[in-house]
């Protein structure tokens, strides 16, 4: 069965070329390096706010489930793309030349794990509002990946089933635990290192989720926490 449905080439044949720059940055809400720098602009803000309400601990236990089972998807997502292995359009549709697999879509499900993460387990406004807010940039990833004709519909749609039943999932086995949910994405950045035969970015991954564990293990520490108390008071 072929992932092409027409949906990629139609898009690719009416677009002006100059459309291409503007999906290239809209592209951006999905990938890997913003994900990381939201992931930290939320560990930094939380840990300034620590600090100045004296908490006993660095972070919150919410921002650091988002962070875990932020880490863990972008694991996912790395073993996902390489265990399947199917082949983006071909190059003639390809409005910016890419090479990795193409199934499924690395931007969009990122952009799927990382804004339904805050829109679920973030507290500002309601939980309704925020999964409103948070189906924009995964539609505008989503959209720019088949406008840039490097995947097709099934793709992308594939890449937000992932990712909600990712979370969905890690939700009910984590039971919204920290550090189960470190553990779980220890798991999933060894699960990426394996599967990918120890690339580059198999080896990012599983650092990140690993070195997220070991911080978060290391910051509940009782002697650790003391001196955040300390150090804040």
């Amino acid at each position: 069965m072929t992932r092409g449905v027409g949906v990629t080439e139609l898009l690719r044949e009416t677009l002006p070329e100059w459309s291409v720059r503007v999906f290239e940055f809209t592209a951006l809400l999905g990938d890997e390096f913003l994900v990381g720098g939201v992931l930290l602009a939320l560990a930094s803000l939380d840990a300034y706010r620590s600090f100045r309400r004296g908490d006993d601990r660095l972070i919150t236990d919410r921002t650091a489930f988002i962070l875990a089972v932020v880490l863990g998807g972008l694991a996912l997502t790395l073993t996902l793309k390489t265990a399947f292995g199917l082949p983006r359009p071909p190059e003639s549709l390809q409005a910016v030349p890419r090479e990795s697999e193409g199934f499924p879509s690395g931007h969009t499900m990122a952009a799927t794990i990382l804004w339904t993460s805050l829109a679920l387990w973030t507290t500002r406004s309601t939980r309704r509002k925020r999964l409103a807010l948070a189906a924009g940039p995964i539609a505008v990833v989503a959209f720019s990946r088949l406008a840039l004709g490097v995947h097709f519909l099934v793709d992308v749609i594939a890449s937000v089933g992932f990712g909600v039943g990712y979370l969905l999932l890690a939700a009910k086995l984590t039971d919204g635990e920290p550090s189960n949910a470190f553990v779980g994405a220890a798991v999933l950045g060894t699960v990426a290192l394996v599967v990918t035969g120890g690339s580059t970015d198999g080896w990012l991954a599983f650092v990140g989720c690993l070195g997220g564990a070991v911080a978060w293990w290391i910051i509940t520490r009782p002697t650790v926490r003391e001196l955040w108390v300390s150090v804040s008071s």
